[in-house]
């Protein structure tokens, strides 16, 4: 198992540490859904070291209160340990005589620790797309075979 030490760890690919970026959430009093509270970038060397540090962020931050929560572990360094890459298709449903027809509409690559986290990371990146329409759907979140 990895040390989560960042002492003495050194990527021969990066020469550093990567970088990961942590979401909280803190849910007011009377509030029905959490709001963002902060985020956290720090550095570690694995996906498993990075959750551990996560969760001491948010321990840090919950002072006894249980209202606190954790978004998405965001990778911020291409290719951490632990990632992998992601192919996400987004699609759109359009109207056709009377039925309806899918169109694939965009397509990237996200990288993250598993499909679940690259889909939720995808919801982000791509509202940034030139043309991009709120109707626009995940068709699917399929990983990307490593090339050796």
């Amino acid at each position: 198992m990895a040390q989560c030490a960042l002492r003495g760890y050194v990527s021969a690919a990066m020469g550093t540490a990567p970088s990961w970026e942590i979401t909280l959430f803190r849910r007011p009093p009377g509030a029905r859904r959490p709001r963002v509270a902060g985020r956290v970038v720090f550095e570690a060397p694995d996906v498993a070291c990075a959750r551990k540090a996560a969760r001491r962020h948010l321990e840090e931050r919950q002072s006894g209160e249980d209202k606190w929560s954790l978004g998405v572990l965001k990778p911020l360094t291409p290719s951490a340990p632990g990632t992998h890459r992601y192919r996400v298709v987004y699609a759109v449903w359009e109207a056709v005589d009377d039925f309806f027809e899918r169109r694939d509409v965009h397509e990237f690559e996200v990288w993250a620790a598993d499909a679940q986290d690259a889909r939720r990371l995808s919801h982000a990146d791509i509202q940034d797309v030139p043309g991009y329409q709120p109707a626009w759907r995940v068709r699917h979140v399929v990983r990307v075979p490593d090339t050796a």
